[in-house]
């Protein structure tokens, strides 16, 4: 598999938004379009509508799912007449999730995006679905699907389905590993690492916390880690706003020796500087309140 590299130079990232998502509680995976790499991606828009897929409403006697479901893609855009439709791929998995066919659970309502732009929303309830056919599309330089679901015939349906995510059951996923202990040379799925701890494997000293999964920088992977706020200068009063901080680590061997999941840590040996290059989160930006349109004037 291709990994993706984690250059010391965080700041080329820094305008990258988190992708860690939620389902009840749980993180589901991150986005991925370049290639399967050490760390495995398994697994806004339209307003909701009432529209469900026939094979959606076929399967209503059915009990909803109670394992975890895993993200696998959103529905970004309606394609063509015939009812197809353009998913965001979330998994490295994509010719097994959505070009042959498949069965997956959609949300019934879109829930949207959230202000940073990310499908991040908790979701709501889901019906299955099934997936008769896929391919892949390139779209503003990101390797996107054009998927046909069954039941979905025409373009006002596939429309319905915009800003809905897809999910798979968690049992669904193939095992990476025999062990629940490895290294940054092993394969992990990114919601596997997300939540750990991170601790110095010489002193045991509290680091951070692995908050998120950064691929398509190069060849390796990048741990985002929240890190403490440095303190403030003895005489100098506190800010108003404290920004949470965060450092890059490279998902390798040689810096990260062990990854204990029974335990909940991830050990580092950073070189030297590495924990220095901290970033700070940026100020949420205040959303303007949008009424509506002035009338138009009349011509006489």
């Amino acid at each position: 598999r291709a990994r993706v590299m984690a250059s010391a130079t965080a700041t080329a990232l820094s305008g990258v938004s988190s992708a860690a998502r939620w389902i009840s509680g749980r993180r589901v995976k991150t986005p991925s379009y370049g290639k399967p790499i050490r760390t495995i991606a398994s697994g806004g828009g339209a307003s909701a509508r009432k529209f469900r897929p026939a094979a959606a409403a076929a399967d209503d006697a059915e009990s909803p799912p109670t394992e975890e479901l895993i993200q696998s893609g959103a529905v970004i855009s309606a394609h063509g007449l015939k009812g197809e439709v353009r998913v965001m791929p979330f998994t490295d998995f994509v010719e097994e999730r959505f070009f042959s066919p498949c069965t997956q659970y959609i949300e019934d309502q879109a829930q949207g995006r959230t202000a940073e732009g990310d499908y991040d929303k908790p979701p709501g309830t889901v019906s299955k679905v099934r997936i008769i056919a896929g391919r892949e599309v390139t779209s503003k330089g990101r390797n996107e699907c054009v998927i046909k679901i069954k039941g979905v015939n025409d373009r006002n349906a596939s429309e319905a389905l915009i800003g809905r995510r897809l999910y798979v059951l968690a049992s669904d996923r193939p095992e990476l590993r025999e062990e629940q202990v490895g290294s940054g040379d092993d394969e992990f799925y990114s919601s596997e690492l997300e939540g750990l701890e991170v601790v110095m494997q010489e002193t045991g000293a509290h680091v951070g916390k692995v908050v998120d999964v950064f691929r398509g920088a190069g060849t390796h992977d990048l741990l985002k880690v929240n890190v403490p706020p440095l303190p403030t200068p003895e005489g100098d009063e506190p800010p108003k706003f404290q920004p949470e901080e965060h450092v890059f680590v490279p998902f390798v061997k040689d810096i990260v020796p062990t990854v204990d999941l029974t335990k909940g840590v991830l050990e580092i040996t950073p070189p030297p500087g590495l924990l220095d290059l901290r970033q700070k989160a940026q100020k949420p930006k205040r959303q303007r309140a949008r009424g509506p349109p002035p009338p138009k004037k009349k011509q006489e």
